[in-house]
């Protein structure tokens, strides 16, 4: 199968989404397929702001980036990131070129910005405020059209989780077999060798790594680590997010947690594994989630994860069995999660049981999953054009 992916992010296997689209051409080559890549310095990057090169540049940069690929060779698949791909969708079609177009989104932007319109509430931060929000509001009316858009032009939708796959379904009347649900999986790094034993001493370190955005609710993991702190005397904390958040974050700490939580930045991924490795408990308490790989990264380490219950981690995670799901901005719930995990009766029965379930989420499975789904479409579309 010939395959064209394009995607408006480096080719850097230690990133989020970025990651996720080179991890994807690396497993879809390993199984045999004919793998060409649009990556970020392959597009036009006129307009330095990042809104509007959104808006006003890259959904044509990619037009043209893919059909100048296109004029040289014919594909099966064009498969593209994001949903600035709408016009090269359109394109497509308005070109009867041969091959499906699908688009790959790692969180369905309306699907977020409605699950976080109530945490914006509670927390009195508006989406804008002024005078950003004259410039601001425009452009982001602008950028919300763009799903609908890329959705109804494109042969098929892969998404990461299953909210994602039911919000795309209901939102734009797509068939079933138009959306597929295709989970995330951890780098070879983190599964190259085998978990960590779970000790005691593990057991009573506590890590959270991911960036400090207000989807990730760095307010909440705050509020857990301070309960924490104060209630249980013996345990230490990891707060791993980019070093510009450190002060932000340690402010909102109490004195006690403040104390016994040590900041981290950035790191590549051998030295996060031996992160992880050291720490026993990962807490998670993201507001919502396009997947939330880096809780997958966790259960691969034997770490008993906390997390919120959505997203990936609800797609994935048994509670009370190969990790523990808490409502998204429970506090005491997530404390209540972390201690039921240091007392020690469940730790090394959940620790295995991660580590064995993370596993089975490879990107050779990605890939197989992918390919599936794109012959599907194959079938699909040579059903309805005919003889």
């Amino acid at each position: 199968m010939r395959i064209l992916l394009a995607a408006d992010v480096p080719p850097d296997p230690d990133s989020g989404a970025a990651g996720t689209e080179y991890q994807t051409m690396l497993a879809l080559r390993e199984l045999g397929h004919d793998v060409d890549a649009i990556w970020r310095d392959d597009l036009r990057h006129r307009i330095r702001h990042g809104n509007l090169h959104y808006l006003l540049e890259l959904p044509w940069a990619l037009r043209d980036a893919i059909a100048t690929r296109c004029r040289g060779s014919a594909y099966d698949v064009v498969h593209v990131n994001q949903p600035y791909a709408w016009r090269a969708a359109r394109d497509h079609r308005r070109r009867n070129r041969p091959g499906v177009f699908v688009n790959r989104s790692h969180g369905w932007e309306p699907r977020i910005a409605d699950a976080l319109r109530p945490w914006r509430r509670r927390y009195g931060i508006p989406e804008w405020r002024f005078p950003r929000g004259l410039v601001g509001r425009p452009v982001q009316w602008g950028l919300g059209r763009y799903p609908r858009w890329c959705a109804e032009a494109s042969n098929g939708i892969v998404v990461s989780c299953s909210e994602d796959r039911d919000y795309v379904r209901s939102r734009y009347g797509l068939p079933a077999d138009r959306v597929a649900c295709i989970p995330q999986a951890p780098a070879g790094a983190f599964v190259e060798t085998s978990a960590a034993a779970m000790t005691e001493a593990r057991r009573r370190r506590v890590l959270y790594a991911g960036q400090a955005a207000f989807v990730k609710a760095p307010m909440v993991l705050a509020e857990i680590f301070s309960l924490l702190a104060e209630r249980h005397a013996d345990l230490s904390f990891t707060w791993c997010c980019p070093e510009a958040d450190h002060a932000t974050c340690r402010a909102m700490l109490r004195s006690e947690a403040g104390a016994r939580t040590t900041f981290v930045g950035w790191m590549p991924q051998a030295e996060l594994v031996r992160l992880y490795d050291a720490h026993g408990v990962f807490v998670f308490p993201s507001f919502t989630e396009g997947f939330g790989k880096v809780f997958l990264e966790a259960m691969a380490r034997g770490l008993c994860v906390v997390a919120s219950n959505t997203a990936g981690m609800r797609d994935v995670i048994r509670s009370g069995v190969t990790g523990i799901l808490i409502e998204p901005g429970d506090v005491e719930g997530f404390r209540y999660g972390v201690a039921s995990v240091i007392d020690g009766r469940q730790a090394a029965a959940m620790s295995a049981a991660a580590a064995a379930e993370a596993r089975r989420y490879s990107w050779r499975r990605v890939a197989e999953e992918t390919v599936s789904f794109y012959r599907q479409l194959l079938e699909r579309k040579g059903s309805a054009e005919g003889p």
